[in-house]
């Protein structure tokens, strides 16, 4: 009996394509796991803000800014520096509410757009699709 009769061929599986890759910079675990599956409907990769995490293919980062005033340049700075090639989406509690887009906030803090929390998803995905473009 031959046992080359009954393997059964490997077919390599085809890769689908690659999703955008977003950044999520927020400390809240319960809010970072609901950004990640607003963001992985919309048809993203949700790629953690921690160390030693790569930024290759990163186009987005989100970041919570606590303290935009005090800290929230320095911070956007780091990022700009992490993540070269990467718009950057600043959320905060200390916007004003319904504060979101390109405004005089963005630009003070070096980011491309800010958003107020809290937020729905339909706003959250607005701005992702807004600065991703795609």
């Amino acid at each position: 009996m031959s046992t080359a009769a009954s393997a059964t061929p490997v077919i390599p599986a085809k890769a689908g394509p690659q999703r955008p890759r977003v950044a999520l910079c927020e400390p809240d675990a319960s809010l970072r796991a609901l950004l990640g599956e607003w963001l992985l409907r919309a048809g993203y990769e949700e790629v953690r803000c921690e160390p030693g995490e790569s930024a290759k293919g990163v186009v987005l980062v989100v970041a919570d800014v606590p303290a935009p005033r005090e800290h929230g340049a320095t911070c956007i700075a780091a990022l700009r520096q992490r993540f070269p090639r990467s718009k950057v989406l600043a959320i905060s509690a200390q916007f004003m509410p319904g504060l979101r887009g390109a405004t005089a906030a963005a630009i003070a803090l070096g980011a491309d757009a800010v958003l107020a929390k809290p937020f729905a998803a339909q706003m959250f995905s607005d701005a992702v699709q807004m600065l991703v473009g795609s």
